[in-house]
């Protein structure tokens, strides 16, 4: 494979319609394989697909780190509604979190008097 790196990625599980187990994947290949797979809802003119899976290419050819190209799948996947591990995990406590830190609001009456 001439000029195609070997891109290691954090690791990731997409839950695949039809599918019993999630597909995991932890190089840029193996994200392009899920991407690829004949279980991947397609859509006409999806481009968050498009966007994702030219991400992969450009990163196997070292032109895209490796992140970039795991963003736009995770992108991808969530504009397919599909379910991505552990990103999903990590945006519902970040939200937690979020509504957690927010200052609750007291509304004080003026005393009549």
């Amino acid at each position: 494979m001439d000029g195609i790196l070997v891109t290691s990625i954090k690791e990731i599980a997409v839950a695949l319609p039809g599918n019993e187990h999630f597909a995991t994947a932890s190089t840029i290949s193996g994200l392009l394989g899920i991407l690829t797979s004949e279980k991947w809802p397609r859509r006409v003119n999806d481009m968050s697909w498009r966007h994702a899976f030219a991400a992969g290419l450009r990163s196997l050819q070292g032109e895209l780190e490796p992140a970039q190209a795991r963003k736009a799948f995770v992108a991808a996947a969530r504009d397919a509604h599909l379910k991505v591990l552990p990103d999903d995990e990590q945006l519902i406590r970040n939200r937690r979190g979020a509504k957690r830190r927010r200052s609750s609001v007291s509304w004080r009456h003026p005393e009549v008097g």
